[in-house]
Protein backbone atom coordinates (compact mmCIF):
# COMPACT_ATOMS: atom_id res chain seq x y z
CA UNK A 1 0.00 0.00 0.00
CA UNK A 2 2.48 1.90 1.29
CA UNK A 3 4.95 1.50 -2.40
CA UNK A 4 2.19 2.39 -4.35
CA UNK A 5 1.42 5.60 -2.32
CA UNK A 6 4.67 7.04 -3.29
CA UNK A 7 4.72 6.01 -6.92
CA UNK A 8 1.63 8.11 -6.94
CA UNK A 9 2.87 11.04 -5.11
CA UNK A 10 5.76 10.52 -7.25
CA UNK A 11 4.09 10.58 -10.35
CA UNK A 12 1.76 13.67 -9.19
CA UNK A 13 5.43 15.67 -8.99
CA UNK A 14 6.69 14.84 -11.78
CA UNK A 15 3.78 15.81 -13.59
CA UNK A 16 4.14 18.64 -11.77
CA UNK A 17 7.60 19.46 -12.33
CA UNK A 18 7.48 18.69 -16.07
CA UNK A 19 3.98 20.98 -16.94
CA UNK A 20 5.68 23.80 -14.72
CA UNK A 21 8.77 23.46 -17.03
CA UNK A 22 7.70 23.10 -20.11
CA UNK A 23 4.34 25.46 -20.00
CA UNK A 24 5.02 29.35 -21.20
CA UNK A 25 6.27 31.94 -18.27
CA UNK A 26 4.57 35.21 -18.81
CA UNK A 27 6.41 36.57 -16.01
CA UNK A 28 9.45 39.38 -16.91
CA UNK A 29 12.36 37.74 -15.84
CA UNK A 30 15.09 39.50 -13.46
CA UNK A 31 18.81 38.70 -13.98
CA UNK A 32 21.21 39.11 -11.79
CA UNK A 33 22.42 39.78 -8.85
CA UNK A 34 23.15 42.83 -6.27
CA UNK A 35 25.33 42.31 -2.94
CA UNK A 36 26.73 45.04 -1.24
CA UNK A 37 25.90 47.26 -3.93
CA UNK A 38 27.58 45.78 -6.70
CA UNK A 39 25.27 44.54 -9.44
CA UNK A 40 26.23 41.13 -11.05
CA UNK A 41 25.48 40.31 -14.65
CA UNK A 42 25.80 36.22 -13.87
CA UNK A 43 27.45 34.32 -17.04
CA UNK A 44 26.98 30.66 -17.17
CA UNK A 45 29.95 29.36 -19.06
CA UNK A 46 28.58 25.81 -19.46
CA UNK A 47 25.55 23.96 -20.42
CA UNK A 48 24.58 21.47 -23.04
CA UNK A 49 21.97 21.04 -25.81
CA UNK A 50 20.63 18.27 -27.46
CA UNK A 51 18.36 15.84 -28.28
CA UNK A 52 16.85 12.73 -26.01
CA UNK A 53 17.37 10.22 -29.12
CA UNK A 54 20.68 11.12 -29.62
CA UNK A 55 21.79 10.58 -26.17
CA UNK A 56 23.70 6.98 -25.81
CA UNK A 57 20.95 4.11 -23.94
CA UNK A 58 23.65 3.85 -20.76
CA UNK A 59 23.04 7.34 -20.57
CA UNK A 60 19.31 7.30 -20.88
CA UNK A 61 19.22 4.72 -18.50
CA UNK A 62 21.82 6.49 -15.70
CA UNK A 63 19.26 9.61 -15.64
CA UNK A 64 16.08 7.18 -15.66
CA UNK A 65 17.40 6.02 -12.14
CA UNK A 66 16.19 9.19 -10.82
CA UNK A 67 12.59 7.78 -11.07
CA UNK A 68 11.18 4.61 -10.28
CA UNK A 69 10.61 2.01 -13.27
CA UNK A 70 6.98 2.78 -14.03
CA UNK A 71 7.44 6.69 -14.43
CA UNK A 72 10.17 6.39 -16.78
CA UNK A 73 8.72 7.26 -19.60
CA UNK A 74 8.54 10.97 -18.94
CA UNK A 75 12.02 11.13 -18.77
CA UNK A 76 11.97 12.12 -22.70
CA UNK A 77 9.66 14.97 -22.10
CA UNK A 78 11.47 16.46 -19.19
CA UNK A 79 15.18 15.88 -20.24
CA UNK A 80 14.79 16.34 -23.99
CA UNK A 81 12.94 19.25 -23.61
CA UNK A 82 14.91 20.88 -21.19
CA UNK A 83 17.85 20.41 -23.80
CA UNK A 84 16.20 22.64 -26.54
CA UNK A 85 17.01 26.28 -26.84
CA UNK A 86 13.31 27.03 -25.32
CA UNK A 87 14.28 24.71 -22.17
CA UNK A 88 17.82 25.97 -21.82
CA UNK A 89 16.55 30.09 -22.03
CA UNK A 90 13.67 28.92 -19.59
CA UNK A 91 16.13 27.31 -16.72
CA UNK A 92 18.17 30.26 -17.43
CA UNK A 93 15.28 33.02 -17.04
CA UNK A 94 14.32 31.13 -13.26
CA UNK A 95 18.28 31.05 -12.32
CA UNK A 96 18.26 34.86 -13.28
CA UNK A 97 20.83 34.48 -16.11
CA UNK A 98 21.05 36.71 -18.76
CA UNK A 99 23.94 34.76 -21.02
CA UNK A 100 25.35 31.56 -21.33
CA UNK A 101 27.56 29.27 -23.07
CA UNK A 102 26.31 26.20 -24.80
CA UNK A 103 28.14 23.29 -25.68
CA UNK A 104 28.07 20.81 -28.52
CA UNK A 105 29.62 17.26 -28.25
CA UNK A 106 30.75 14.57 -29.52
CA UNK A 107 30.73 11.53 -27.25
CA UNK A 108 29.35 8.38 -29.24
CA UNK A 109 30.36 5.73 -27.10
CA UNK A 110 29.83 7.31 -23.18
CA UNK A 111 26.77 10.52 -23.55
CA UNK A 112 25.83 11.10 -27.34
CA UNK A 113 26.33 13.30 -30.04
CA UNK A 114 25.08 17.30 -30.20
CA UNK A 115 27.00 18.60 -32.97
CA UNK A 116 27.60 21.67 -34.16
CA UNK A 117 25.48 22.42 -36.79
CA UNK A 118 23.01 21.44 -34.03
CA UNK A 119 24.28 23.34 -31.67
CA UNK A 120 24.37 26.71 -34.21
CA UNK A 121 20.32 25.71 -35.06
CA UNK A 122 19.68 26.10 -31.51
CA UNK A 123 21.39 29.10 -30.37
CA UNK A 124 21.32 31.28 -33.99
CA UNK A 125 18.42 33.13 -32.74
CA UNK A 126 20.11 34.12 -29.06
CA UNK A 127 23.75 35.70 -30.07
CA UNK A 128 22.70 37.95 -27.27
CA UNK A 129 22.19 35.50 -24.91
CA UNK A 130 23.68 32.39 -26.03
CA UNK A 131 27.46 31.72 -26.89
CA UNK A 132 28.77 28.54 -28.70
CA UNK A 133 31.49 26.18 -27.75
CA UNK A 134 31.94 23.96 -30.87
CA UNK A 135 33.76 20.67 -30.87
CA UNK A 136 35.13 18.14 -33.29
CA UNK A 137 35.12 14.18 -33.75
CA UNK A 138 38.34 12.20 -32.46
CA UNK A 139 36.71 8.75 -32.43
CA UNK A 140 38.55 7.67 -35.84
CA UNK A 141 41.17 10.49 -35.73
CA UNK A 142 44.16 8.22 -36.96
CA UNK A 143 41.55 8.13 -40.33
CA UNK A 144 40.15 11.59 -40.69
CA UNK A 145 42.00 14.01 -38.50
CA UNK A 146 42.51 16.37 -41.28
CA UNK A 147 39.50 16.36 -42.66
CA UNK A 148 37.88 16.84 -38.99
CA UNK A 149 40.04 19.53 -38.20
CA UNK A 150 39.57 21.53 -41.40
CA UNK A 151 35.75 21.11 -40.61
CA UNK A 152 36.54 22.57 -36.91
CA UNK A 153 38.19 25.45 -37.92
CA UNK A 154 35.57 25.96 -40.67
CA UNK A 155 32.79 25.68 -38.20
CA UNK A 156 34.42 28.24 -35.84
CA UNK A 157 34.65 30.76 -38.09
CA UNK A 158 31.27 29.93 -39.78
CA UNK A 159 29.36 30.12 -36.61
CA UNK A 160 31.49 32.67 -35.09
CA UNK A 161 32.28 30.13 -32.32
CA UNK A 162 33.33 32.54 -28.95
CA UNK A 163 35.12 28.66 -28.20
CA UNK A 164 35.82 25.12 -28.36
CA UNK A 165 34.72 22.21 -26.20
CA UNK A 166 36.56 18.92 -25.29
CA UNK A 167 36.18 15.82 -22.64
CA UNK A 168 38.86 13.66 -23.22
CA UNK A 169 37.90 11.29 -20.56
CA UNK A 170 34.28 10.90 -23.09
CA UNK A 171 35.91 11.05 -25.97
CA UNK A 172 38.43 8.11 -25.25
CA UNK A 173 41.55 10.97 -25.57
CA UNK A 174 44.93 10.54 -23.90
CA UNK A 175 45.54 13.87 -22.14
CA UNK A 176 48.81 13.17 -23.07
CA UNK A 177 48.34 12.38 -26.53
CA UNK A 178 50.17 14.91 -28.82
CA UNK A 179 48.22 13.37 -31.71
CA UNK A 180 45.54 16.06 -30.62
CA UNK A 181 47.76 18.90 -30.11
CA UNK A 182 46.41 20.34 -34.15
CA UNK A 183 43.31 21.65 -32.41
CA UNK A 184 45.05 23.17 -29.74
CA UNK A 185 46.75 25.21 -32.03
CA UNK A 186 43.91 26.22 -33.96
CA UNK A 187 42.08 27.46 -30.95
CA UNK A 188 45.39 29.58 -30.38
CA UNK A 189 45.40 31.11 -34.05
CA UNK A 190 41.58 31.67 -34.05
CA UNK A 191 41.83 32.86 -30.56
CA UNK A 192 39.06 30.29 -29.42
CA UNK A 193 39.40 29.81 -25.60
CA UNK A 194 39.61 26.04 -25.55
CA UNK A 195 37.38 24.38 -22.48
CA UNK A 196 38.38 20.69 -21.55
CA UNK A 197 37.02 18.38 -19.37
CA UNK A 198 39.18 17.49 -16.66
CA UNK A 199 38.42 14.78 -13.73
CA UNK A 200 36.13 11.89 -13.29
CA UNK A 201 32.82 11.50 -14.47
CA UNK A 202 30.08 9.22 -13.46
CA UNK A 203 28.91 9.10 -16.91
CA UNK A 204 28.90 5.72 -18.12
CA UNK A 205 32.46 4.07 -20.20
CA UNK A 206 34.03 7.57 -19.26
CA UNK A 207 37.99 6.95 -18.75
CA UNK A 208 38.96 7.45 -14.87
CA UNK A 209 42.40 6.51 -15.71
CA UNK A 210 44.84 9.81 -14.90
CA UNK A 211 46.17 10.62 -18.15
CA UNK A 212 41.92 10.98 -19.31
CA UNK A 213 41.43 13.29 -16.33
CA UNK A 214 44.56 14.85 -14.49
CA UNK A 215 45.65 17.76 -16.12
CA UNK A 216 48.91 17.59 -15.12
CA UNK A 217 49.10 15.26 -18.16
CA UNK A 218 48.21 18.55 -21.01
CA UNK A 219 51.41 20.55 -19.83
CA UNK A 220 53.34 19.91 -22.53
CA UNK A 221 50.60 20.92 -24.72
CA UNK A 222 50.30 24.11 -22.48
CA UNK A 223 53.87 25.15 -22.64
CA UNK A 224 53.68 24.29 -26.64
CA UNK A 225 50.74 26.84 -27.17
CA UNK A 226 51.44 29.56 -24.71
CA UNK A 227 48.76 31.54 -27.06
CA UNK A 228 46.07 28.89 -26.20
CA UNK A 229 43.51 29.67 -23.63
CA UNK A 230 42.83 26.54 -21.80
CA UNK A 231 39.47 26.23 -19.59
CA UNK A 232 40.41 23.26 -16.97
CA UNK A 233 36.57 22.43 -16.70
CA UNK A 234 35.09 21.29 -13.91
CA UNK A 235 38.81 22.16 -12.50
CA UNK A 236 40.22 18.60 -11.68
CA UNK A 237 36.77 17.59 -9.47
CA UNK A 238 36.45 14.11 -8.54
CA UNK A 239 32.99 13.88 -9.23
CA UNK A 240 32.66 9.77 -9.62
CA UNK A 241 34.47 9.88 -6.18
CA UNK A 242 33.02 12.84 -4.81
CA UNK A 243 36.62 14.08 -3.99
CA UNK A 244 38.80 17.29 -4.91
CA UNK A 245 41.32 14.79 -6.51
CA UNK A 246 43.21 16.50 -9.52
CA UNK A 247 42.31 20.28 -8.04
CA UNK A 248 46.12 20.58 -6.77
CA UNK A 249 46.91 19.67 -10.34
CA UNK A 250 44.80 22.78 -11.86
CA UNK A 251 46.27 24.68 -9.54
CA UNK A 252 50.08 23.55 -10.17
CA UNK A 253 49.02 24.91 -13.69
CA UNK A 254 47.43 28.18 -13.23
CA UNK A 255 50.24 29.31 -11.18
CA UNK A 256 53.33 28.12 -13.40
CA UNK A 257 51.41 29.50 -16.57
CA UNK A 258 49.29 32.70 -17.58
CA UNK A 259 47.41 30.59 -20.38
CA UNK A 260 45.44 28.34 -17.72
CA UNK A 261 42.19 29.48 -16.28
CA UNK A 262 39.12 26.70 -14.46
CA UNK A 263 35.59 26.26 -14.45
CA UNK A 264 33.61 24.43 -11.27
CA UNK A 265 30.97 22.67 -13.18
CA UNK A 266 28.78 20.50 -10.96
CA UNK A 267 30.38 21.51 -7.84
CA UNK A 268 27.07 23.76 -6.74
CA UNK A 269 25.11 20.22 -7.30
CA UNK A 270 23.54 18.36 -4.36
CA UNK A 271 26.38 15.55 -4.35
CA UNK A 272 29.55 17.99 -4.25
CA UNK A 273 28.18 19.95 -1.19
CA UNK A 274 30.50 18.76 0.78
CA UNK A 275 33.21 20.14 -1.18
CA UNK A 276 32.06 22.98 -2.81
CA UNK A 277 33.23 24.92 0.53
CA UNK A 278 36.33 23.33 0.60
CA UNK A 279 37.12 24.40 -3.49
CA UNK A 280 36.19 27.61 -2.73
CA UNK A 281 38.25 28.00 0.30
CA UNK A 282 41.87 26.49 -1.51
CA UNK A 283 40.98 29.37 -4.66
CA UNK A 284 40.63 31.94 -2.97
CA UNK A 285 43.69 31.22 -0.34
CA UNK A 286 45.96 30.11 -3.26
CA UNK A 287 45.19 34.12 -4.92
CA UNK A 288 43.66 32.27 -7.92
CA UNK A 289 39.89 33.88 -8.07
CA UNK A 290 40.77 35.95 -11.19
CA UNK A 291 41.32 32.45 -13.24
CA UNK A 292 37.70 30.79 -12.35
CA UNK A 293 35.25 31.52 -14.76
CA UNK A 294 31.19 30.25 -13.23
CA UNK A 295 29.71 27.70 -14.94
CA UNK A 296 27.14 24.96 -13.71
CA UNK A 297 27.03 21.41 -16.26
CA UNK A 298 23.44 22.59 -16.57
CA UNK A 299 20.73 22.16 -17.52
CA UNK A 300 20.41 18.55 -16.54
CA UNK A 301 16.47 18.56 -14.89
CA UNK A 302 14.76 21.14 -14.04
CA UNK A 303 15.51 23.66 -11.44
CA UNK A 304 19.25 22.29 -11.77
CA UNK A 305 20.43 25.68 -13.51
CA UNK A 306 19.34 27.59 -10.39
CA UNK A 307 19.87 25.40 -7.30
CA UNK A 308 23.47 25.00 -8.88
CA UNK A 309 23.83 28.81 -8.80
CA UNK A 310 22.34 29.41 -5.56
CA UNK A 311 24.50 26.37 -3.94
CA UNK A 312 27.25 27.95 -5.21
CA UNK A 313 26.92 31.63 -4.33
CA UNK A 314 25.99 30.46 -0.49
CA UNK A 315 29.33 28.67 -0.68
CA UNK A 316 31.34 31.88 -1.17
CA UNK A 317 29.41 33.86 1.41
CA UNK A 318 30.52 31.07 3.69
CA UNK A 319 33.87 31.69 2.44
CA UNK A 320 33.91 35.49 2.87
CA UNK A 321 34.28 36.34 -0.95
CA UNK A 322 33.92 40.08 -1.28
CA UNK A 323 30.90 41.39 -3.75
CA UNK A 324 33.60 42.05 -5.97
CA UNK A 325 35.39 38.60 -5.62
CA UNK A 326 31.62 37.19 -6.37
CA UNK A 327 31.85 39.49 -9.76
CA UNK A 328 34.81 38.26 -10.96
CA UNK A 329 33.71 34.52 -10.78
CA UNK A 330 30.37 35.46 -12.16
CA UNK A 331 30.97 37.61 -14.53
CA UNK A 332 33.49 39.50 -14.98
CA UNK A 333 36.48 36.63 -15.65
CA UNK A 334 34.45 35.40 -18.37
CA UNK A 335 34.42 39.03 -20.41
CA UNK A 336 37.62 39.58 -20.13
CA UNK A 337 38.87 36.12 -21.44
CA UNK A 338 36.23 36.53 -24.21
CA UNK A 339 36.83 40.48 -25.07
CA UNK A 340 33.00 41.04 -24.43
Amino acid sequence: MKKNLYRVIILIILFGVGYNFLIKDDAEPTYGLTIDGVDIDIIDMHLHTGTWEALTEPYKERYSERVPKPFKFLMENLLGSGLTSEGILKQMDKAGIRRAGVFAVYSPDTTGIANNEFLYQQIKDQSKRMFGFYSIRTDHWNINADKELKKLESDLIKYKATGIKLAHAHQQMRLDDQRFDGIYEIAGRLNKPIYIHTGTSPNPYTRREPPYVDPLYLEESIIKYPQTKFILGHTGYDSFLIQLTYLESCIQLAKKYDNVYFEPGALGARKAAEVLPEYLKIIKKEGLIDRVIYGSDGPQFPGYTASHLENFVEAMEINEYSAMEMKLILQSNFETLFNL
